[in-house]
């Protein structure tokens, strides 16, 4: 038995939206620091939920089942965030110019990758950090493996060129 009737689902998550945001932000926050972080993995668990109310059994609070979405949708966001940190770390060690990891170094590639031009910063947060396959990079960037190689190259000498001069 489905709990959203066609005609009462968007009245009723309203409702629940209205009733419970704050207590969906407060879970999302005990997960996440940032509050754009925040405003993300809940604002993509009520889509979620909106999504498969249809999945929804009505053995179970409607609140508890959607505060369950927001609670994952932050571990994915935090787990998202941990990875890329492990790979932006990875990138500064293997393309610094010749300086030992620090924070100073992490942040300096931050503020690099963020003055690349847009294709290439599109590149480098799909492709490298974006822990996804070469043909799947490929297919979201919209181009072939052979130019996604080539924008990589690319995307490193402009980092490279870039850290070098600060």
């Amino acid at each position: 038995m489905m709990f959203f009737p066609d005609h009462h689902a968007e009245e009723q998550f309203d409702m629940l939206i209205r009733s419970r945001l704050s207590l969906f932000r407060g879970l999302a926050r005990r997960i996440l620091t940032n509050a754009a972080d925040v405003d993300d993995a809940v604002q993509t668990a009520l889509s979620k939920a909106w999504l498969r109310r249809r999945s929804f059994r009505d053995d179970a609070a409607l609140a508890s089942w959607v505060a369950r979405i927001v609670i994952n949708q932050s571990y994915d966001i935090l787990r998202q965030q941990q990875r890329e940190q492990r790979k932006l770390t990875a990138f500064a060690n293997d393309h610094s110019v010749g300086t030992q990891e620090t924070d100073d170094d992490l942040q300096r590639l931050d503020r690099a990758i963020a003055k690349l031009p847009e294709l290439y910063r599109q590149t480098v947060h799909i492709a490298i950090l974006g822990d996804i396959d070469t043909a799947s990079a490929a297919d979201l960037l919209g181009c072939s493996a052979n130019t996604l190689y080539q924008r990589i190259h690319k995307a490193k000498e402009l980092l490279r060129k870039s850290m070098s001069h600060e």
